[in-house]
């Protein structure tokens, strides 16, 4: 485990632990314990047939111990907040149990080997959602039927289209995200590859009631099929529902305004989240809203500071295939990439506050008359994320957030080869979104004992406590050589001060919870993981010095800055001025998340997307896209690298 227990010295006693706030539940497991091996087992279950009975089995306890954690974390939650009495109301009323998982891209499964997919660490894991689906239905009395998946991956699209032409069969979006496609028709072959709901449906099977409408097989069919069926029509089914495809009949959408929207006034939501228009009876019967279950799976942002709670819903809620018209051929899309026909990342969606305007003819950042990027003011990722969200609470949709932070994905969010899951051993719960990515980003930026760390924040007058070491350079006989301070993103991040002035939630929290590792309590103290064992009280920190190397200018900034120094001191460099002329807009010698550059973050993303029907539909298309991804970084970042003299790529390059 990546854990360490610092003892805490002083006047401090087990009743002085935080009790005001927002409810923050937790379990700590063992990693080994929990889905480590489960790729493994399920290659072994999956090339037997699905006759290997005691790969399976394995499998099963796995889920089993996951269940028995998220038991005794949701139990808890439910003692704080009395949350499954609402859940109960709204299931009465026909609304469904809505699961939301994090899935960058659906590879979970491989279609080749059947083993691992490169994207195994990267997406909620399919055995967290059985877990906490099995709970909602022995401890609510919810049978499947009132439970769907809903998610918008940036990939499913692209890989349907290639699993269907790697097949011969038409592989769907629904059965990419179950993981086994069945082809009804001619009782052909399984085809395995995706992310793997098919089995969180298989363990359900073995606990459920007779009761056709507790059937959690039921709804597959129609995964395979591509069937779509609202959740009014989905009786006794529980479906899957890709909350990108609004194009395909704009009827499954609303438009949901926001009187205080910073990057948007209106946002379009696919009706399966926000339900039908409460003015209309069959619309309501059609779709009548939901409970959201939020889980994802934490991970260390290339834009943004962390994925989790807030960006799951914040950026993944955000319907790629919507256009600005109603005319299903219409591809001038509202939030992804404009004119193509696979739409793969939300190009047009701020991720920073300054963006560059789009050509959506050739995806390239447009110019006046005087050669200058158009650049355009925006709330900046702050603002796309709390837009979103504001919207989907107008609706008095209740939101249960559940994070795995089993592994803590480090380094890169994105690329497989280059992502370090990090065995941290948690899961954590809330209402509060805000209150939980508050606790889950001081958790993973916090190295120092609390009674020292809040010396230094007097001494140096940091804005916050939670604090980690980090190399710093120096010159020493003419070379650079590595010494040790401290910093924290935290210093230079608003996200969640923002949504919380915004109404979304609270910074404050307390947490409850159990280490299943050595069977002691959790608590927190002025914000801090605590574990308590009789009267003995020790800090929790993580061992783990995390960042992601895309967003490393602002995740380690001292870090970078003094290697830029002490660079320019022995080489008669410019980079440090460079860094601060580029990206520090306020001049104050900090460059903080909303200091991002020119624009050219979603710039950068637009171009990248544009690959996507390159992969997806011309011969050899893989490799092409895979080619063309690695050299638009650079062909952009300088001038005389491209014919149309662009360089807005160039900040970017500097950073990496």
């Amino acid at each position: 485990m990546n854990i360490i227990n610092k003892e805490i010295l002083g006047n401090i006693n087990i009743a002085d632990m935080d009790k005001y706030g927002s409810s923050i539940t937790g379990i700590r497991l063992n990693v080994n314990n929990a889905y480590t091996d489960i790729p493994d087992l399920l290659k072994e279950y999956i090339d037997s047939n699905e006759e290997d009975n005691e790969s399976w089995q394995q499998i099963q306890n796995r889920i089993n111990y996951i269940y028995s954690a998220v038991s005794i974390m949701l139990a808890k939650l439910d003692e704080e907040t009395n949350f499954i009495l609402k859940v109960k109301e709204d299931i009465s009323n026909n609304k469904l149990l809505i699961f939301k998982p994090n899935l960058i891209s659906p590879i979970c499964i491989d279609p080749t080997t059947h083993g691992a997919g490169l994207m195994i660490y990267l997406n909620t894991n399919w055995s967290i959602i059985a877990a906490i689906m099995r709970w909602f239905h022995d401890y609510a009395n919810i049978h499947y039927s009132h439970m769907a998946i809903a998610e918008g991956g940036c990939s499913i699209e692209l890989y349907g289209v290639q699993y269907s032409k790697y097949t011969k069969h038409t592989i769907t979006n629904e059965a990419i995200f179950e993981g086994r496609s069945h082809d009804f028709y001619d009782d052909d072959d399984n085809f395995y590859g995706g992310w793997g709901f098919y089995f969180s449906r298989k363990y359900l099977s073995y606990h459920c009631t007779s009761d056709e409408d507790d059937n959690p097989m039921n709804g597959y069919e129609e995964s395979c099929k591509g069937i779509y069926l609202s959740p009014g029509e989905a009786i006794n089914k529980m479906m899957i529902y890709d909350i990108n495809q609004l194009q395909i009949d704009r009827s499954r959408g609303r438009t949901i305004d926001i009187p205080d929207g910073q990057n948007y006034s209106e946002i379009v939501l696919h009706k399966v989240i926000v339900g039908g228009n409460s003015s209309d009876l069959e619309d309501i019967k059609l779709y009548p809203g939901c409970v959201l279950i939020n889980v994802p799976t934490m991970k260390l942002h290339a834009q943004d500071l962390i994925t989790n709670a807030l960006k799951n819903l914040g950026l993944g809620l955000y319907p790629l295939q919507c256009a600005v018209t109603e005319n299903p051929s219409d591809t001038n899309w509202l939030y992804g990439s404009q004119n193509t026909k696979i739409p793969s990342y939300r190009s047009l969606v701020p991720h920073s506050p300054l963006i560059m305007k789009i050509d959506g003819n050739t995806h390239l950042p447009m110019r006046d008359k005087y050669g200058r990027y158009i650049i355009k003011r925006t709330a900046g990722f702050s603002g796309t994320q709390c837009d979103i969200i504001k919207a989907v609470q107008s609706q008095g949709i209740l939101i249960v957030n559940i994070s795995d932070n089993i592994n803590i994905v480090n380094v890169v969010h994105a690329v497989p080869t280059e992502a370090q899951p990090i065995p941290e051993g948690f899961i954590w719960a809330s209402l509060d979104c805000v209150a939980l990515d508050t606790f889950c980003a001081r958790y993973c930026f916090n190295t120092l004992p609390m009674l020292e760390s809040k010396k230094l924040k007097k001494a140096y007058h940091f804005p916050t406590e939670f604090i980690h070491d980090v190399p710093i350079a120096k010159i020493k006989k003419q070379q650079i050589v590595s010494t040790l301070w401290v910093d924290s993103p935290l210093f230079r991040y608003y996200l969640y001060n923002d949504a919380e002035k915004r109404g979304i939630g609270s910074c404050s929290y307390y947490i409850k919870g159990v280490d299943l590792t050595n069977n002691t309590k959790l608590a927190s103290y002025h914000g801090h993981l605590i574990s308590l064992s009789n009267n003995n009280m020790n800090e929790v920190l993580t061992k783990t010095l995390y960042y992601n190397s895309n967003s490393i200018l602002h995740s380690l900034q001292p870090t970078i800055l003094s290697y830029a120094k002490s660079n320019d001191t022995l080489f008669h460099s410019n980079l440090y001025k460079e860094l601060l002329a580029g990206f520090d807009e306020n001049h104050d010698g900090i460059i903080d998340y909303n200091e991002r550059g020119t624009g050219f973050e979603n710039s950068l993303i637009e171009v990248i997307s544009n690959t996507s029907d390159i992969s997806a539909f011309e011969k050899y298309g893989d490799l092409k896209a895979t080619y063309l991804r690695s050299l638009l970084w650079l062909k952009y970042s300088n001038s005389k690298w491209n014919a149309d003299g662009h360089d807005f790529l160039k900040m970017k390059i500097l950073t990496m």
